[in-house]
């Protein structure tokens, strides 16, 4: 709430500052709907379906991986009573071998800096650099001064008539 509050304040600083130097009939201000962007710009879906194979491929992964663990953690726990003291201690050993191996691949997945962000970070920067590209482009060609995203929750009111956010997209899904 505090941010969205400094948001809208450094937002009435600089339509006020731009309004100094240009009358309010020049000042030009737009804005694009990148949610809606996402979802009807072809590269972006073809880039989320790609993510989706790659975190179901992990998935399958994990659970093959869990599975084994439970084999083993059910074995140990049946012959457990019928194995000598050193031979219990090294089934137990070796499972939680495979219990610390599963963790660090968890981790190496889902974790902080992991598979899954990096992948999304991958697939997806190219894509906001374009869409950004795209946004900029057509706010240039039609002089416009600024240009918020509706989106990301900075614009509490939007004109259609000022609304880029069909143009951007047609942009995008032309061939290249």
């Amino acid at each position: 709430m505090l941010r969205r509050l400094r948001v809208l304040i450094a937002a009435g600083f600089v339509l006020a500052a731009a309004a100094g130097g240009a009358s309010s009939q020049d000042l030009k201000i737009g804005f694009i709907r990148s949610a809606t962007i996402l979802d009807q710009y072809q590269g972006a879906r073809v880039a989320t379906e790609t993510f989706n194979r790659d975190v179901e491929a992990w998935n399958q992964e994990m659970q093959q991986r869990k599975s084994e663990l439970d084999l083993i953690g059910k074995a140990l726990e049946a012959q457990s009573p019928m194995l000598s003291d050193v031979s219990r201690r090294e089934k137990e050993q070796e499972y939680q071998r495979k219990l610390n191996e599963y963790d660090q691949y968890v981790q190496s997945i889902w974790g902080s800096g992991g598979l899954v962000q990096q992948r999304n970070e991958e697939l997806l920067r190219p894509i906001v650099e374009k869409i950004q590209r795209i946004a900029r482009k057509v706010a240039e060609e039609d002089s416009y001064d600024f240009l918020f995203d509706a989106s990301e929750g900075n614009l509490i009111y939007g004109d259609r008539e000022h609304d880029l956010t069909a143009r951007v997209i047609e942009l995008l899904n032309q061939p290249e």
